[in-house]
């Protein structure tokens, strides 16, 4: 595992991201700083509470969320941690998230 992780590192497939926001919290803090796991196995084997990076689908921006449920007609719903409504766009808001608009899964201590 050490050595396959090491040659995603190398490869590119892992990289640094810094969170912005409050919509991942307390999960996740603002302006903290997170890897996240580009391999293309990664983002096709997700799953229910896996935190993922992916593009905003209404803009162009990049978001993070984490899975809640997946259906395979239509994507992911993704939530957000933050229970306070004001601080968390998801998909309450934008509905499901295709496969092909997810960048990676973020790497966090549990």
């Amino acid at each position: 595992m050490f050595f396959k992780n090491l040659i995603k590192l190398f490869s590119g497939k892992y990289r640094l991201i810094i969170i912005r926001g409050e919509s991942m919290s307390p999960t996740l803090k603002n302006n903290q700083i997170v890897w996240v796991d580009y391999h293309k196995d990664t983002i096709k084997n997700l799953k229910k509470g896996d935190i993922v990076l992916f593009k905003n689908p209404f803009g162009e921006n990049l978001i993070v969320k984490r899975v809640n449920h997946y259906k395979q007609q239509k994507g992911y719903w993704m939530k957000g941690d933050n229970q306070n409504i004001m601080e968390s766009s998801d998909s309450e808001m934008f509905g499901y998230v295709k496969q092909d608009l997810l960048r990676g899964r973020i790497c966090n201590k549990k």
